[in-house]
């Protein structure tokens, strides 16, 4: 940890340079947004004269395939406002338009396999957080919110907002309305930044307004050219309330906090959401009663690793400006993790009674406040009850030099523990986390990040601290990352993730990323290597892994990437049971898996993936098999199939896995969605169906039917449910 200590001192010593003093670099791209001067009906057409009128962008380059040439073909972009909406009409031209992209009728999805133009608002121009929306020509809505230029990127974020799209033998064109109520901003600057992008997916072509250098792209939020006229815009005070209702039929579903099983007819209401515009930049929301019953359900893993796997938060609730709660190592190491509030260790949801939340800007300040209260459930007399647990996050984040930032985090979590026979609390059990945070952009292309946390748990008197510098610098040519990472044996973010304590990390990457002109069919390749250690507290190594990896894109979008070595040492300290009965005995252990794979191309109705992964594992040997397709025959059918198929062969034991999803959607339109998920993986011994109908008829209001079914000896008993759900969005 001194070691820690010597480089987090060494780095807020460097900043002492006048390069992170300094904006970043400046754009002439400027456009300037115009009040409408009549009504703007939403039709996918621009045909109203302000339209007409609104000046216009055209000044498009390509990113790919040739950075900074001129767009192959042209794109219009308008911007308007009036007292209740901004405005974007887009028209993207194609000089062979019957063959644009547009299969996808599913709000969020990926678009990998569409035509699509994206659209950055940097509403506070901070030149760090924006938001993005994104449209394909069937006017199907994707929209983020964009934390620290790219470091976070949450896609599962929804705001009401509406598109229309046209087609003709020239271009396709839509036309978007977001409410200003759905923006956050702060009143009264001369400019926001903003940026637009568009793909043209039969082409493999990506054109941007600006920021078109391979080494920025739209997440670099700093490289945003700007929209002009934006201080006569106001946003009127934000009210608005999200109620629900729903019912449903279950059988065997278990009950959490008891040893019992749900049977029978169930129904509850509550508010989903309610919002409050504390200030154009600020806003509370609160739910009460909440249930999340919509979400996706996780996609199952088969974890052959002596790690937990970590699984994304989808609950609308929690994902509204969920970056600016994101402190530490994602996915790794961090303080707080949303899925530790109102779910078991297990996945299983315990109910939420209420929960308030403050996001948002005052001044150059970025905050955020969370309150949840849990509801008690079960036997509180015996193993089996769950207490009560009331948690509270604040967090707060400073810019400073232009676009670099510290912050801090403190977590609380308090519960009882129900000691006697009337369920009375009589012992109340705490966890408290704390950390500080920087962030560094020295230079467009140099970052380093770097925290110091610690957790306060009962009985734990030291090592419970966890602390890491990451310095990057990447350009179009080269990439390199170091790191060192410390994380005390009692580090224990009980209200976060955290893969693995008590040890010290040391990591470095290098890759060169050539071009190669002479081989007319290939785009880019990617020569990387790296090395990972981590030793123990004593400074004995836990695990070694070290790999050298060439990938190679292909000018259709296709890629191969062949993994040489993954040579790993791993020192197992203890019994690791891989599989019930198979125990692979303390030592140390030294193997290499080589990798191959493969992704088609992404713009055909048929796109298939491949790996293969063999060699060595631990004291034995494993063939690891993944395969993919996709076929997409129209805009309204999807079929996408996965499989994944290991085979070890260990002294201790023999035993395979294999787990497969298969999902079938049927969109009648972008408004009225069907998806049915089958997933059956065999090391858990359980078959898991969902099947998901979903009617959108009105923005931000949706109805919902959804049955579950989950069978296997994998289970105590099956489990079957049928739930109906409708969600209405007043806003005011």
């Amino acid at each position: 940890m001194k070691l820690l200590l010597f480089l987090l001192i060494l780095s807020i010593a460097s900043i002492s340079g006048a390069s992170i003093y300094g904006q970043a670099t400046s754009t002439e791209n400027k456009a300037r947004i115009s009040r409408a001067g009549g009504e703007i009906k939403i039709d996918g057409v621009l045909d109203e004269e302000s339209w007409r009128t609104a000046e216009v962008i055209t000044n498009f380059r390509q990113q790919e395939p040739n950075e900074g040439a001129e767009a192959s073909e042209r794109t219009e972009v308008r911007v308007l406002f009036d007292d209740k909406n901004l405005y974007i009409g887009i028209r993207a031209f194609d000089s062979e338009a019957g063959k644009t992209n547009a299969r996808e009728l599913v709000r969020d999805a990926s678009f990998s396999n569409d035509d699509k133009v994206e659209i950055l608002l940097d509403t506070y121009h901070d030149r760090r957080n924006a938001f993005r929306f994104a449209v394909n020509p069937l006017g199907v809505q994707q929209d983020a919110l964009i934390t620290d230029e790219g470091r976070d990127v949450n896609l599962s974020w929804d705001t009401s907002w509406i598109t229309e799209s046209s087609r003709d033998a020239d271009a396709w064109t839509v036309e978007i309305a977001i409410p200003l109520t759905s923006l956050r901003f702060k009143e009264g600057l001369d400019a926001w930044g903003f940026n637009v992008a568009r793909v043209i997916r039969r082409k493999n072509e990506e054109v941007l307004w600006t920021s078109w250098q391979r080494e920025f792209g739209l997440e670099k939020v700093s490289q945003a050219g700007e929209l002009v006229g934006v201080g006569e815009i106001r946003r009127r005070r934000l009210y608005e309330i999200k109620p629900y209702v729903t019912g449903g039929w279950r059988e065997g579903v278990p009950l959490v906090g008891s040893r019992g099983f749900d049977a029978g007819v169930r129904g509850t209401a509550g508010i989903e959401v309610a919002r409050i515009g504390i200030t154009p930049s600020l806003t509370a929301e609160f739910t009460v009663n909440p249930d999340f019953g919509q979400a996706e359900v996780d996609q199952q893993v088969v974890n052959l690793s002596r790690f937990s796997i970590f699984f994304p938060e989808k609950r609308d609730f929690f994902l509204e400006n969920a970056g600016i709660f994101l402190f530490g190592r994602q996915g790794s190491n961090q303080l707080f993790f949303t899925r530790r509030i109102g779910l078991t260790g297990r996945g299983e949801p315990v109910p939420i009674d209420y929960g308030a939340k403050v996001t948002g800007k005052i001044g150059s300040y970025n905050v955020g406040f969370l309150q949840v209260q849990t509801r008690r459930l079960g036997d509180q007399t015996t193993s089996f009850g769950v207490p009560s647990q009331n948690f509270t996050v604040a967090r707060v984040k400073r810019d400073i030099f232009g676009r670099s930032s510290i912050g801090a985090m403190f977590v609380n979590r308090q519960g009882s523990l129900f000691t006697d026979a009337t369920g009375r609390a009589d012992e109340t059990r705490y966890h408290r986390a704390a950390g500080i945070d920087a962030e560094f952009n020295l230079t467009d292309r140099l970052r380093v990040h770097t925290f110091l946390m610690g957790t306060a748990n009962p009985g734990a008197k030291s090592s419970f601290l966890s602390g890491r510098v990451d310095t990057r610098y990447e350009d179009d040519n080269f990439r390199f990352i170091g790191v060192y990472e410390d994380i005390g044996s009692n580090f224990r973010p009980e209200v976060g993730f955290v893969e693995r304590s008590g040890i010290r990390q040391y990591f470095g990457q290098a890759a060169y990323k050539p071009r190669p002109r002479f081989i007319p069919f290939v785009r880019s390749m990617e020569f990387e290597t790296q090395i990972e250690y981590y030793e123990d507290r004593r400074g004995s190594l836990s695990t070694r892994q070290t790999e050298l990896t060439w990938e190679t894109e292909f000018k259709n979008s296709a890629v191969f990437s062949f993994r040489l070595f993954e040579d790993v040492t791993d020192v197992l300290t203890e019994p690791f049971e891989i599989r019930r009965g198979v125990v692979i005995p303390p030592g140390t252990y030294r193997f290499n898996r080589p990798r191959v794979e493969f992704f088609s191309d992404q713009s055909k109705k048929i796109v298939f993936t491949g790996r293969y992964k063999w060699g060595r594992f631990y004291s034995g040997k494993r063939d690891e098999y993944s395969v993919g397709v996709a076929y997409r025959p129209n805009k309204h059918l999807l079929f996408d199939f996965s499989d994944n198929y290991n085979d070890v062969r260990l002294p201790q034991g023999d035993f395979t896995t294999n787990l497969f999803a298969g999902r079938v959607n049927y969109n009648f339109s972008r408004k009225m969605l069907t998806s049915a998920l089958l997933q059956l993986n065999s090391a858990a011994q359980i078959s898991a169906l969902n099947v998901r109908f979903r009617y959108i008829y009105r923005p931000n209001s949706d109805f919902f039917i959804i049955y579950n079914q989950t069978t296997g000896r994998g289970l105590e008993r099956p489990s079957y449910s049928l739930q109906m759900k409708m969600t209405y969005d007043f806003t005011f």
